[in-house]
C-alpha cells in the first residue's frame, strides 16, 4: 500500500498548558510518515521551552497576524501530500492519521472528515459532534458538521482552492470547507476521531458573536454564487430553511448511528 507523507500544522500562542498533549498525540500516531510543524506567534508562557525539548517536530516562533497567518505560513512549509491542522489545545486518537489516509484512498475524495469528541480542560468527555455525509446545502445553511480537528485534505486541493482567508478570523475554517467543495470531493468517514477542548480562553467560547458575524458574511458571499435564490436569505425564509436543514442533519445523524456508523 502506498503511504503518502502527511503534514500536520499546529498554530500556537500561549497554550503551554495544553501544548504537550497536542505534541504527544501527533508523535504517538500509528502512521509512520508524519511531519509535524508548529508555528508559534511569539508565546511568552513557557511554550518555547516545550518546543525546544520536543522531539521530531519543526517549529518557528515569531510575531504574526494571528491564527490564520500562522496556518498559511505552516502550510507553505509542508512537504506532505496530505495536510491537516491541529490547534495547540486539541488532540487526536492514535489511529487518526492512518484512518484519514485510508479514507482518502478508499473514497478517492480530496478531503475527509469524521466525528469530534468535545472534552473539558481536564480531557473529560462532554459529548460528541457527529459528522454527516457531505451535503453542500446543509453546510451553506450555516450548519457546520465538518469537525476541523478531523479534517485531512490533499495538498493539491489547497493549491486549487487557495489559502485561508484572514478576514474570517473565527469562520475561516468554515469558509475553507465551502470553498474547497467548489474544487474537489468531500467525504465523511466516521472512523476518523479527534478531540476539541472547550475552556474559558478558547476562541469558540470567547468570540461567539464574531463567529456568527463571519458565517453570515460567508453565506452572503456564496449563496447566490452556488445557485441558491437570494430570497431565501430574508429573515423569515432563512429561519425556515435553516430549521429544515437542522432537522435533516438530526435525521442523518440518527440514521448513521442506527446503522452502526458511529
Amino acid at each position: 500500500m502506498v503511504t503518502p507523507k502527511v503534514s500536520i500544522v499546529t498554530p500556537s500562542f500561549n497554550q503551554a498548558r495544553y501544548l504537550p498533549q497536542t505534541l504527544q498525540c501527533v508523535r504517538e500516531q500509528d502512521y509512520q510518515d508524519v511531519e509535524h510543524i508548529v508555528v508559534d506567534g511569539g508565546s511568552t508562557d513557557g511554550t518555547l521551552e516545550i518546543l525546544r525539548d520536543a522531539p521530531g517536530i519543526r517549529w518557528s516562533s515569531e510575531r504574526d497576524r494571528g491564527q490564520v497567518d500562522a496556518l498559511n505560513k505552516g502550510f507553505k512549509m509542508c512537504a506532505g501530500e496530505i495536510l491537516a491542522w491541529l490547534n495547540s489545545d486539541d488532540t487526536m486518537n492514535r489511529n487518526t492519521v492512518s484512518a484519514a489516509v485510508g479514507a482518502l484512498q478508499r473514497t478517492g475524495a480530496d478531503l475527509v472528515y469524521g466525528d469530534v469528541e468535545v472534552v473539558d480542560e481536564q480531557g473529560k468527555l462532554l459529548g460528541v459532534s457527529y459528522g454527516i455525509p457531505f451535503n453542500f446545502r446543509v453546510l451553506l445553511a450555516g450548519i457546520d458538521y465538518i469537525g476541523q480537528q478531523t479534517v485531512f485534505f490533499r495538498h493539491e486541493l489547497l493549491e486549487r482552492a487557495g489559502p485561508l482567508r484572514e478576514e474570517f478570523d473565527n469562520g475561516f475554517d468554515y469558509e475553507l470547507w465551502v470553498r474547497m467543495a467548489q474544487h474537489g470531493k468531500l467525504a465523511y468517514a466516521p472512523e476518523i476521531r479527534a478531540q476539541i477542548r472547550v475552556h474559558p480562553a478558547s476562541k469558540s467560547v470567547t468570540r461567539v458573536d464574531v463567529s456568527r458575524a463571519n458565517r453570515k458574511r460567508i453565506r452572503a458571499e456564496y449563496w447566490e454564487r452556488t445557485g441558491l435564490p437570494a430570497i431565501l436569505l430574508t429573515p423569515s425564509l432563512f429561519w425556515a430553511t435553516t430549521s429544515y436543514y437542522r432537522v435533516k442533519r438530526k435525521w442523518l445523524v440518527r440514521s448513521k448511528k442506527g446503522g452502526g456508523g458511529g
